[in-house]
Parts: structure tokens; C-alpha cells; sequence
């Protein structure tokens, strides 16, 4: 099949329509191709409204506010023999979502990427659940997950028709899926388009974090997890940052979350660079981050990491957040700190690269000896064009 049958591609989503979403999956790029693209945003229909830096309106967006809507949609002739590029994760919340697809029996391609390493003495859902449930609720959501499992193992929903996976851990996770493709991660493509090109963003030494917007994330909402407090949060990263400035004789630099919106600048003035996290990853010394999928990119170029958390969040986000910033830290062999109990420069160490565990995050959570010198986009162009 060609674009030339004019194939509708549908992706469903529960994030909001965004300019790095359009371009991550190649939504302008298949518009450009003269394919018909639809985007069903289903983030108020699952999560409630809300609102979110950068969030675009379009008209092949569409916005479904019950399932009775989107079993109509499925149900339309033009959609029949669509492909379904699905951005919303298998799981006890979405069972009914994917429970329509296998009623009209949709073809269904996932992109898995942005894996983490395994978090340590557990499920991520247990430690959910055991953190902020009550008794009901702990019961309630364990029915739901096991019921979700029964679905799966069961053949109940319609395992995937295409999954596109980025690092062999990734690979292997999918036995029951008709097709996986050996794919890179967006920030692998990224990673390799800076690279061929030299210039610096900053003039000097410098560091950069990897800002997640912690205190104002929106995925906070969606996991009904608690806010911390925002300036007790910057404070103790402007304090750890200040020490890491003397130490080293570098300046930190931010490299802001997508969806970021700094009315005001909570670093104290020092530089918030947005959209550019692979630019300024090329070319620092080292990177401070908590666990952001961003932290790619100094694996891929070879730089120093420093894990960070603080003592409110090891509270509040200890059986999440935390834990995912321990795994990541341990698994690199990079440094990890709590920065609130960091009061002095002599006692920030920053460890050299690992560089068998670089290599074993690259191609575990990156890419794969079989994609690498294929950029994503290519990759996925092809296999659509197969169907």
C-alpha cells in the first residue's frame, strides 16, 4: 500500500495537541506527504481539562468527551481501515479504550519508546497504590490491574499489529505483537542531526539540568499525585546549583521542559534555553537532572551525570519519582544526592562516565545495532507505506 490509497492515519493521545508532538511523531511530516492525519486528544474524556503550555488547535484535531463518541468515530466508514498509531500505554485505565479497538478490530501501531531502567522491589502500580490509597482504593485498583492482565493473557484486547521499539529491552516485551520494529527514540535522531553540526549555544564553561517543571507538571495531575511547594523547590536547586558554580567555574544553564512556562525565572537569571536540550547537551561539561527522558543525551554524548532529588520529594514522590531517579543514577554508576543535605563544594563528586553502562543504556532504551544508522522517521515511513 502506498500513500496513494490515501490511508487515514489516526493517532490517539491523552496529551494535548503540541508543536513537539506533531514533529516526535511525524504528524507534519505525514501531512506533508498529502496523508490524511487525524489527532484524538483524549486527555478531558480520561483525566479531566487540562491546561497545557503549548497545547495547539488544528483542524484534524479532535476531541472526544465520552466513549459512546469514540466508539462512533471507530464505527465510521472512512475509519475502517485506518491505522491507529496509539500514544497511550496499555493499562488498568485505558482497558475500555482498548477494548473498542479490538471490537472493530482497528489496526493498531504503538510506539514504545522512552524506557527507564527497571525500578528495584517492585511495580511501578504497587508503589502507587500502597503511597496514596486508602484500603477501598488499594483493593479497587488492584482489581483493576489484575482484571487488566486477565484481559491480555486472554486475548480479550487485540495484541498490537505494529510496535516500533527503541533498545532491545524494549524488543523483548512484546511477544504477542503480529510485528516489532527495531526503531531509535526521537532523541537518538536528534542526538545524531546535532551532532553533525558544531555550534555552541554558550559562550564558556558550563553545566546543564534537565528541568522536568516539577512543581507545575501537568502528569502530576493525570497521576493524582501531590504538588510540592515551588519555592522551597527552586531554593534548594539554586543553593546546590551555587555550589556546583564555585566548585567547578562553570554557570548552570536550564534546558526547559517542553511544556514549561516561565512567566518569571525561578533560577535566580541564569539562562532558560527552550526547545534546544540536544544543542546544549552536545557541548556541556556535565548535566544535573532528576530523571528526565533527556538525560538520553548526555548518555549518547558521553557526558557526566549528576542525579538530584530533594528531601520534599523523596517524601512526597518517594515510591515514583525517586525510586526512578535511584534506579537511573545506579544504573549509569553516576552520582546521586540528596542536594538538600548538600552544604558544602567538597562534598559534590561528580564520577567519571561508565562507559560499558553508557553503551548498555544506549542500546537498551536508545537504539538498536540494527536501527542506528536509520533515523526513525524513515523507519516508520517505511513500514506504513507496507501496510
Amino acid at each position: 500500500m502506498s500513500n496513494f490509497d490515501n490511508t487515514k492515519i489516526i493517532y490517539i493521545a491523552h496529551e494535548h495537541l503540541s508543536l513537539k508532538n506533531r514533529l516526535d511523531y511525524y504528524i507534519d511530516y505525514l501531512i506533508n506527504k498529502k496523508w490524511t492525519v487525524e489527532y484524538w486528544d483524549l486527555l478531558p474524556l480520561l483525566h479531566g481539562e487540562i491546561d497545557e503550555f503549548g497545547s495547539q488547535d488544528a483542524d484534524f484535531l479532535h476531541t472526544p468527551l465520552t466513549y459512546n463518541e469514540i466508539e462512533t468515530m471507530l464505527s465510521l466508514p472512512e475509519n475502517k481501515d485506518a491505522i491507529y498509531i496509539i500514544l497511550i500505554n496499555y493499562g488498568p485505565n485505558y482497558l475500555r479504550l482498548y477494548r473498542l479497538l479490538t471490537k472493530y478490530d482497528c489496526k493498531i501501531h504503538f510506539f514504545a519508546w522512552g524506557a527507564f531502567p527497571p525500578i528495584k522491589g517492585g511495580s511501578t502500580w504497587i508503589n502507587i497504590v500502597h503511597h496514596f490509597s486508602t484500603p477501598l482504593i488499594l483493593i479497587k485498583k488492584s482489581f483493576n490491574t489484575i482484571n487488566c492482565i486477565v484481559h491480555e493473557k486472554l486475548k480479550l484486547v487485540k495484541p498490537y499489529d505494529v510496535v516500533y521499539g527503541a533498545g532491545y529491552s524494549i524488543l523483548e516485551t512484546f511477544p504477542d505483537a503480529s510485528k516489532v520494529v527495531s526503531v531509535n527514540t526521537v532523541d537518538y535522531d536528534h542526538y545524531v542531526r546535532v551532532k553533525k553540526h558544531t555550534n555552541r549555544l554558550v559562550v564558556g564553561s558550563y553545566a546543564v539540568f534537565l528541568d522536568v517543571y516539577l512543581p507545575y507538571q501537568s502528569d502530576l495531575i493525570v497521576l493524582k499525585m501531590p504538588k510540592l511547594d515551588p519555592d522551597k523547590y527552586y531554593a534548594s536547586l539554586n543553593h546546590f546549583f551555587e555550589l556546583l558554580e564555585s566548585k567547578y567555574g562553570i554557570k548552570i544553564v536550564i534546558a526547559a521542559h517542553p511544556k514549561a512556562n516561565y512567566k518569571s525565572n525561578p533560577f535566580e537569571g541564569r539562562e532558560i534555553y527552550n526547545g534546544l536540550t540536544p544543542e546544549l547537551v552536545a557541548n556541556t561539561d556535565f548535566v544535573v537532572s532528576h530523571n528526565s527522558t533527556s538525560v538520553s543525551y548526555a548518555v549518547l554524548n558521553l557526558k557526566p551525570i549528576i542525579f538530584v532529588y530533594t528531601s520534599i520529594m523523596e517524601k512526597i514522590y518517594k515510591n515514583m519519582c525517586v525510586e526512578k531517579i535511584i534506579s537511573m543514577a545506579n544504573y549509569l554508576g553516576s552520582t546521586l544526592y540528596d542536594i538538600d543535605e548538600i552544604t558544602q563544594e567538597e562534598q559534590i563528586i561528580i564520577e567519571d562516565v561508565d562507559l560499558k553502562r553508557y553503551e548498555n543504556y544506549k542500546y537498551s532504551f536508545l537504539t538498536s545495532r540494527e536501527s542506528e544508522n536509520t533515523t526513525m522517521q524513515e523507519l516508520f515511513w517505511r513500514e506504513i507505506n507496507d501496510q
